[in-house]
Formats: C-alpha cells, sequence, structure tokens
C-alpha cells in the first residue's frame, strides 16, 4: 500500500536524467476486449483553470497528431463535478476506457468493484514502468497490482505575497506561535491573514492534516491502509478552529471557492494562503508588481511529529476501464501521456513536479518550483500523502463535512477528531 515518498525519491525527481521510454505499445503487452473500435473515450478533470486547461489541450492536439487512427472522445469537468460524474459512471457499469482518478482510496474502491484494468503487463515491457518514482506508483496499486499511471505530485507550502510583506513590515513565522500573532497583525492592517475558499471542501484538508503532522506524526492514514487504527488529535484540528474563531479566514469561507479566495491572495486582500505547488500556476496572472513567496508549514512547540515533514503526495493519475474495447489503444493513451515531453510540458505549464523520474528540472519547473523541491521538499524527514486521496470516499465525504462544521463552528476540535476518526477507522 501507500508510504510516504522519501528524499532520495525527490532528489530523483528533480535532478535525475530522463529516463526514455518508448512510445509504442508492444504485442501481447495488453489483451483487447475486441480490438476492433478506434474510438477512446477520454474522461479527465482538467477543467476550470487556465493552466489545466491549456496543458491538457495541447497534450490532446499531440496524441491526435500522433495517432490520428485513434478517434478522441473527450469529457472535460472541474474536479469536484468530474468526481461526481465518475462515481454515477461507476456506479452504473458505463465506464469510460479511459479516466483521470485520484490514488488510493478512491481508486481502490472502483478496483474493488472489478472496474479498473490491470496495467502490470504493460508497465513491464520496455522499462515503462522504471521510469517512474516507485512510491508513486505505490499510490495506485493495490494486492500487488497496478492499476494506474501516476501523472503529478503536489506539495502543500504556505504562500505569501511578498511585496504587500515587505510594504507592511512583516516577518515570515517559523513556529505556530508566530504565525497566529503574524495573523493578528495582519487582521490589524486590515487585510485577511489566510485566503481560504472550502466550497469545494477539500482546502481545509491541509490545515487539519498539517496539524495532525505536527502534533501527533505522519503516517496516520498510512497506517491505517495497512491495517493499524487511525488515532487523530484535538490538539491538530484546533489548529483550524483557531483560525476561524480569531476570523483570521475570508468572510463564509465555506461558501467561497478556492478560485474566488485564490483572487483575494493574488490581489492583496489576503496576505498568506496554504496550498499546494498547483498555486504557482495559478499566480501566473498576477497583477504587475506581485511576487510569490513561499515558507514550510510552521513547527508546534512539543509537537510529537518531525517539525520538518511536508504535506506532499501523487494528485492525480490516469486508469483504463475494464471494459475497454480496444486496450491497446487506451494503453498507447496511457503511455503518451507519461512520456517525456509531455511530463515536461506538464511541469513548463503547471508549474509542478511530475512522477517521471527527471523531468522536473530547473529550465522548466522554474526558480520557485524549484526552491521548494531544494528548501522544503529534500529536507523533509517524510512526505504524508494528502489524506483525502486515500481515504475510502464515505470515509473523504465525512471528512470533509466535519472539516466544514469546524470552520463555522457547529463542530468543536475534540469533536472533529473523533469524528474524522470513527469514519476512517470505520474502513468504508
Amino acid at each position: 500500500m501507500k508510504r510516504p515518498l522519501r528524499r532520495a525519491a525527490l532528489a530523483a525527481l528533480a535532478a535525475g536524467s530522463l529516463v526514455a521510454l518508448s512510445g509504442c505499445l508492444g504485442s501481447g503487452s495488453v489483451s483487447s476486449g475486441g480490438g476492433d473500435s478506434d474510438t477512446l473515450t477520454v474522461w479527465h478533470a482538467y477543467a476550470g483553470q487556465d493552466d489545466k486547461v491549456e496543458f491538457m489541450k495541447w497534450a490532446m492536439d499531440g496524441f491526435k497528431k500522433e495517432h490520428p487512427e485513434i478517434e478522441i472522445k473527450e469529457v472535460a469537468a472541474e474536479q469536484s463535478s468530474y468526481k461526481t460524474k465518475l462515481q454515477t459512471a461507476m456506479s452504473t457499469g458505463d465506464v469510460p476506457d479511459v479516466f483521470y482518478t485520484l490514488p488510493g482510496g478512491y481508486l481502490d474502491a472502483f478496483v474493488q468493484s472489478g472496474q479498473v484494468a490491470k496495467l502490470d503487463d504493460a508497465l513491464a515491457e520496455d522499462g515503462w514502468g522504471d521510469g517512474f518514482i516507485p512510491s508513486a506508483l505505490e499510490s495506485v496499486t493495490f494486492d500487488d497490482s497496478t492499476y494506474a499511471v501516476p501523472i503529478d505530485i503536489d506539495a502543500a507550502v504556505v504562500w505569501y505575497n511578498k511585496k504587500l510583506f515587505a510594504d507592511k513590515g512583516w516577518d515570515v513565522p517559523k513556529t505556530w506561535d508566530e504565525y497566529l500573532a503574524l495573523c493578528e497583525q495582519i487582521k490589524a492592517d486590515g487585510v485577511v491573514p489566510v485566503a481560504l475558499g472550502n466550497k469545494d471542501s477539500w482546502p481545509a484538508t491541509f490545515w487539519f492534516q498539517y496539524g495532525q503532522m505536527r502534533t501527533h506524526g505522519s503516517g496516520i492514514v498510512t497506517e491505517f491502509l495497512n491495517g493499524n487504527e487511525a488515532t487523530f488529535t484535538e490538539e491538530g484540528a484546533g489548529m483550524l478552529e483557531s483560525l476561524a474563531q480569531k476570523d483570521y479566514l475570508p468572510t463564509g469561507a465555506n461558501g467561497m471557492s478556492d478560485q474566488e479566495a485564490n483572487l483575494l491572495f493574488l490581489n492583496g486582500q489576503a496576505a498568506m494562503v496554504l496550498n499546494g505547488t498547483w498555486q504557482i500556476g495559478m499566480s501566473a496572472d498576477a497583477p504587475d508588481g506581485f511576487e510569490l513567496g513561499y515558507f514550510p508549514f510552521p513547527t508546534v512547540a512539543g509537537g510529537a511529529g518531525d517539525q520538518t515533514d511536508v504535506l506532499a503526495g501523487v494528485a492525480a493519475a490516469f486508469a483504463m476501464s475494464e471494459k475497454a474495447e480496444n486496450k491497446e489503444a487506451a494503453v498507447e493513451f496511457l503511455r503518451y501521456m507519461t512520456s517525456p515531453d509531455v511530463m515536461k510540458k506538464y511541469v513548463e505549464l503547471r508549474k509542478t513536479m511530475v512522477t517521471l523520474q527527471g523531468a522536473t528540472t530547473p529550465d522548466v519547473a522554474g526558480p520557485v518550483l524549484s526552491g521548494i523541491v531544494t528548501d522544503i521538499v529534500e529536507p523533509a524527514g517524510h512526505l504524508d500523502p494528502f489524506y483525502d486521496t486515500a481515504l475510502p470516499p464515505k470515509a473523504t465525504t465525512v471528512y470533509y463535512s466535519t472539516l466544514q462544521g469546524l470552520i463555522e463552528g457547529s463542530i468543536d476540535a475534540p469533536q472533529a477528531a473523533d469524528q474524522i476518526g470513527e469514519a476512517v477507522n470505520a474502513g468504508k
């Protein structure tokens, strides 16, 4: 099952040499479920953000040019609506040939229902599977079989408006106590301290998880997936609760989208945001003078966790339906999406790390992403995978709703820790 990424793996990601992957599928690597269809249905969640849309258009245009014999039926959606759409398709058995998926428990639920094809034979050909960071493949591997190809790795850090900090004379905090004191100072200056738009539920999870990592330690959900009980601390949950209670979040944070919160940040109405490395791409159209800065999540005095640990893991993958009529064409698409040229373009456009060894190079990653790899990711004791991508769907639903309640004040920190723990340990 899933294990935290280690420093050596990310060092290989950041600086390793490119691994040449064949663009051709050898005969017999994956048997076709019919093989006479020249149409491939591809579903993905790369909609709603300019960098995602630009990347997917570039990738799809390239695949169509290389494979004019394959007709692509593309269905794009935003992340939140995509999840509902895919789960509905899985429940009815009307599954697309190739589909975007979250790793971990989300994918495993579909695997257990028999809807996803194994990729072991294809990955064994021509060194295709050897090109991935091994721990990235673990996030899509269940019972020793791999069911998807991982695409990117996201790391969550605290982002800040460097110009605003300089103009106001604010100092970058290192500890949680310093962070709260800074938030109070920012609030007094008439600026929203923390941009959080939790309409789609997932943005708040970064705060809760970092709270658990600092106060309890990394690997809570990973240990659960390995058969141990998951325990969450009220102290960790209290860190998000304190931001809400002290009015350090935007008014109506639960009803605000991530994109709306990002506009507050880019326009100088909010000073900081806790977000993944995709924030670099989301900041591309910032007003003149805006400079994106970053720092690691603050340390917690007396916390039981390794204070260098980073919230990071595989963010997305592509899988193939067991019912795909032309599995050879489907695997060809998966090979293309994880080829060096496509992966380097992904880094260039989306400014986030990818799972192909050696593709996140400074020339395409840029100074900010390269700096995060060097300053935060490589020195980390552990990289803790995102809880919500690892948990089963029902537990994720409880996770999301509980954190919304924590923000609005209908649930307190002890209740949040208990409710999430019960949902996770139920294993559904």
